[in-house]
């Protein structure tokens, strides 16, 4: 049996894998109930077409329709992976809040990989990427991380606050 500070470190993890997730599908749903708008947004980061312009980094725009298009599947595909292991990790994780120490631990893989998955959405895709490489930090409308900071710092939160409870 754990202790009610056990079950509190236990619980704020797990709190974050689920708004995590929670926030993951209302993303989802967004892209799949009106993909123009985000699509939309992925072209301009990816076409360069608001930044400064400057040769030096024009020729990392990507302006073709299909791979844009594809670069945008690939996000919402991912965005979708982060839901469904999410959702599977909260659940776990709530069935075993009060398991024994190997057993809590053992619940810990999947919503471990829906954090390290919105790590991968939020952090290199549209940080690193967006950002960085495609510098739409230089638009005034096509900012592909306007919100990213926000969201890295819970996400990394949740992350390591998992791997310490126990």
């Amino acid at each position: 049996m754990i202790d009610d500070t056990t079950l509190i470190f236990r619980i704020a993890p797990l709190l974050l894998v689920a708004g995590t997730t929670l926030m993951a599908t209302i993303v989802v749903v967004g892209n799949l109930t009106d993909p123009r708008s985000n699509l939309q947004y992925v072209e301009r980061i990816l076409s360069m077409d608001t930044t400064f312009r400057s040769p030096r980094l024009m020729w990392r725009a990507i302006r073709s329709p299909k791979l844009q298009r594809l670069a945008f599947g690939v996000i919402v595909l991912l965005e979708a992976a982060v839901v469904v292991t999410g959702w599977i990790g909260t659940v776990i994780l709530a069935s075993n809040l009060r398991a024994g120490t190997d057993d809590w631990h053992d619940a810990k893989f999947w919503a471990a990989l829906a954090l390290v998955l919105a790590l991968v959405v939020w952090f290199v895709a549209f940080e690193v990427g967006g950002n960085e490489w495609f510098a739409s930090w230089q638009s005034d409308t096509w900012r592909a991380a306007e919100q990213t900071p926000r969201i890295n710092l819970v996400t990394l939160a949740a992350l390591i606050l998992l791997a310490i409870s126990n």
